[in-house]
């Protein structure tokens, strides 16, 4: 599955996220970090607003962050969500992309 973040001031990325992985491990395989804090779907640090797509949560993920009024239908919590579709979702924190030099170059080789 494509997942696809957004945020303001960043450009868009997009990673695979094999069929039994949370986005939260998809972008870290990806070399993506993501502001996650608890990472078991209780304190509400990685919502993001879903744009495209569905999820669904074969662990548990604390309603609390998910039922909190007018469109709450629309959050997700990237520590839990596992797409069912291509998903897009824009994030309220910014993401960091890890670097990619060379192995040789990080150990100053």
């Amino acid at each position: 599955m494509q997942v696809t973040l957004r945020h303001a001031g960043q450009s868009e990325i997009s990673f695979a996220c094999e069929a039994d992985d949370t986005v939260l491990v998809a972008a870290r395989r990806a070399g993506v970090t993501l502001h996650v804090a608890c990472e078991q779907g209780g304190c509400g640090a990685c919502r993001a607003r879903v744009l495209q797509g569905a999820v669904h949560y074969p662990l548990p993920a604390s309603s609390r962050w998910l039922d909190e009024g007018s469109g709450s239908e629309d959050y997700t919590l990237l520590c839990r969500a596992v797409p069912i579709s291509p998903l897009v979702v824009e994030t309220a924190h910014p993401w960091r992309q890890r670097d990619r030099a060379p192995l040789s170059r990080i150990l100053g080789g």
